[in-house]
């Protein structure tokens, strides 16, 4: 498993489903079938901008084939990306494995 320490502050999510949307979330390269390296899905380094989604939960690990980084003009928003090429259904395998932990006094 995979830890931040590169974000002291922590990352969250909106709610604990990390359930991808092929075209949206994540995209595949459309000569391998394989989905690209360079989206993913959305936490944020603050717990007020993932509330909009839902419940905050603290992002505290996840695994290896998973990468995040900082993306978009919002400096508070990343992207949790596949490292290498995969299949959908293993980047949705390796979601479901990102150890989520529900944040208090969050609203």
């Amino acid at each position: 498993m995979q830890t931040f320490g590169a974000l002291p502050q922590g990352v969250f999510c909106g709610g604990p489903d990390l359930t991808p949307r092929l075209g949206i979330d994540i995209l595949l390269e459309l000569n391998t079938g394989l989905l690209r390296t360079d989206r993913g899905i959305s936490p944020f380094d603050d717990p007020a901008k993932a509330a909009r989604f839902g419940e905050v939960y603290v992002v505290e690990s996840f695994r290896e084939g998973l990468k995040m980084q900082q993306r978009r003009r919002d400096p508070s928003h990343y992207e949790l990306m596949p490292s290498e090429p995969m299949p959908f259904e293993r980047y949705v395998e390796l979601l479901t494995q990102v150890v989520l932990r529900p944040l208090q006094g969050v609203s």
